[in-house]
């Protein structure tokens, strides 16, 4: 029984080194910073690096990478852009998306309201109060005021 149980712990691990991903292709160049993602996980990025599948990567504002696939395809990402490596692409769509890094402040809202309008609404709603205020204060007609209506 021992035997069955570690004949099937080996098969096990020699399944799962089975469905390791092989490396896509290897970092050929690095000026300035640039790192690698993959999930949770981040690296700083050196020559050598091996690229996996889904692999992203992003260059700051004065780095750039050169990346070298085992396909054959070079591609360089120039300074504050990013591309995601994946397995199925072409070199031609892997070129294509390179693309700019937009940092989050620079951003815009999906809806930003017009200061001016913003403005103009707050002035008219003080005034509205206003006008309620000094009418409250500078009404005579309390003490001018009918008596009520009785019963009888």
């Amino acid at each position: 029984m021992t035997t069955k149980k570690l004949l099937l712990a080996l098969s096990a691990l020699i399944g799962a080194s089975a469905f390791a991903q092989a490396p896509l292709g290897t970092v050929s160049n690095v000026q300035g910073v640039v790192t690698a993602t993959q999930g949770a996980t981040g690296v700083s990025v050196a020559p050598g690096t091996a690229i996996q599948n889904g692999m992203r990567f992003v260059t700051t504002s004065n780095g750039s990478v050169t990346l070298r696939l085992n396909n054959g395809c070079t591609v360089t990402v120039p300074p504050a852009h990013g591309v995601t490596v994946l397995q199925n692409m072409t070199c031609p769509q892997l070129t294509a998306a390179v693309q700019p890094v937009v940092p989050v402040a620079a951003a815009s809202p999906a809806f930003a309201p017009n200061p001016s309008l913003v403005n103009g609404l707050v002035a008219v709603g003080a005034a509205i109060i206003a006008v309620g205020v000094i009418r409250e204060l500078t009404d005579d007609d309390d003490a001018a005021a009918p008596p009520p209506l009785s019963a009888q």
